[in-house]
């Protein structure tokens, strides 16, 4: 008499495929990523890994979403960690954004990779990187609130830090913390009112 096959079962297989398909990433980039290693890696079938997401597209996604939300709760963390005044908040939170990009670099590069997700992907309005991106604005209120940045749609004024910020960790300057810090003072420069 044959012995039947156990079923296999893990208490969350869609965080464990997610963490996964993180190392995949560090490993061999987001390009090298499919459902079948992912399924492989994790011991379980390669359907298994379809219960969970239709397609690379959807695991992609789902990483990008983690990484948003991780990367949402460490400004949060450093903009209430910083003094309360609007240039300390503003220097926490580029030094946390920095950090997270070196710290988290597979997170990282799916979280900005446009071409993986598809031109036409949009996250959705209450998606964590919106979630990200407000805590920032929000920070650009506070200091138009308090006199500290100029008059104009704090929305732009957020995209023009972000991009600023963005651009230091891309280029992997931001183990220097003194330059993030020094490109937190050139932001809050051309922040500041006229």
């Amino acid at each position: 008499m044959a012995k039947k096959k156990r079923a296999y079962h893990h208490g969350n297989l869609r965080a464990a495929l997610i963490d996964i398909g993180l190392r995949i990433i560090a490993e061999k980039g987001v390009r090298a990523l499919t459902l079948r290693e992912l399924g492989t890696r994790a011991g379980v079938s390669r359907m298994a890994a379809y219960r969970h997401f239709a397609n690379k597209h959807d695991l992609v996604f789902a990483i990008s979403e983690a990484g948003f939300e991780q990367f949402a709760n460490v400004l949060t963390v450093a903009k209430h960690s910083a003094p309360p005044d609007f240039a300390s908040r503003m220097s926490a939170m580029a030094v946390a954004y920095v950090r997270f990009a070196n710290e988290h670099r597979p997170y990282y590069d799916v979280m900005f990779s446009a071409e993986e997700l598809g031109d036409d992907t949009q996250a959705p309005p209450d998606s964590a990187g919106a979630r990200a991106f407000a805590v920032l604005v929000d920070t650009l209120r506070e200091g138009q609130e308090s006199g500290d940045v100029r008059a104009g749609d704090p929305v732009t004024l957020a995209r023009f830090v972000w991009s600023v910020v963005h651009g230091a960790s891309t280029l992997q300057l931001a183990r220097d913390t003194a330059f993030t810090r020094l490109c937190s003072e050139l932001i809050r420069t051309g922040l500041a009112p006229r």
